[in-house]
């Protein structure tokens, strides 16, 4: 049997570090059932956790031989709390149903009811054709979706193409330091009528600099590669965290 974590669950339990408090999900001995603990107070579960693990289930609210997990805090954005908080959750998600499995817990994720607006970079990269080779250490990646999910890989630059932009490459960083090239039309179909403005009044000019991260809002046929570029950034941002954690 595979238990079904519904997205909303943990996305509700993801809280900001500006809380002072975190969350908890506890899965029952046989894998049937969980429970969210939340909110816990963050000092109190490192002093617990760290230094007087119960044999009796938590403090906070948990049951005899449960197998607890920690849903860290996301932490203070520039950008869109609300759009942080559902990328940290996803992240999460898919850390817990590897660590699930080292427990012999079959789980997946039930995103059922999930916002229609979050749409996934996977969804989005759509039938992507092209070798995905690191550089460094050639570690091959079959799928993109493959290599989106990876948290030994981390985004570091977007080299916009202004002649035209579905040439252009998203530049990730593999953990051997070797480098991964991905291109901008794996995620965006070109769109015939739509028009540059790169170089032109009202271009913000941020395609001029590959380490420039933000999202540019003027109508042009570029601002869509960059709003991949931007959620590329907010996740790599997510997985630095999480490595800290």
């Amino acid at each position: 049997m595979t238990l079904k974590v519904k997205f909303s669950d943990l996305l509700r339990a993801t809280l900001s570090f500006r809380t002072g408090n975190e969350s908890w999900i506890g899965f029952s001995p046989d894998g049937n059932s969980y429970h969210i603990v939340s909110p816990v107070d963050t000092q109190i579960s490192k002093g617990v956790m760290a230094c007087n693990r119960p044999k009796d289930g938590t403090p906070f609210g948990g049951y005899i031989r449960w197998l607890y997990f920690r849903i860290p805090p996301f932490g203070t954005s520039t950008h869109d709390d609300e759009i942080v908080r559902k990328e940290h959750a996803k992240m999460i998600s898919e850390g817990l149903i590897r660590d699930l499995r080292r427990f012999g817990i079959e789980a997946e994720i039930d995103e059922n009811g999930a916002s229609s607006a979050d749409l996934s970079l996977e969804k989005q990269a759509g039938a992507f054709k092209q070798d995905l080779v690191c550089s460094g250490c050639s570690r091959k990646w079959n799928r993109l979706a493959d290599s989106l999910r990876d948290p030994l890989l981390i985004f570091v630059a977007y080299r916009a193409c202004i002649d035209d932009f579905s040439k252009g490459v998203y530049v990730f960083e593999h953990n051997c330091l070797g480098h991964l090239h991905i291109s901008a039309s794996s995620f965006v179909r070109r769109r015939p009528f739509a028009k540059s403005l790169a170089g032109f009044q009202g271009c913000p000019g941020f395609c001029y600099y590959e380490h420039s991260f933000q999202e540019c809002r003027a109508n042009c046929e570029g601002s869509c590669y960059r709003r991949i570029a931007v959620k590329l950034h907010r996740r790599s941002d997510i997985t630095k965290d999480l490595r800290l954690m």
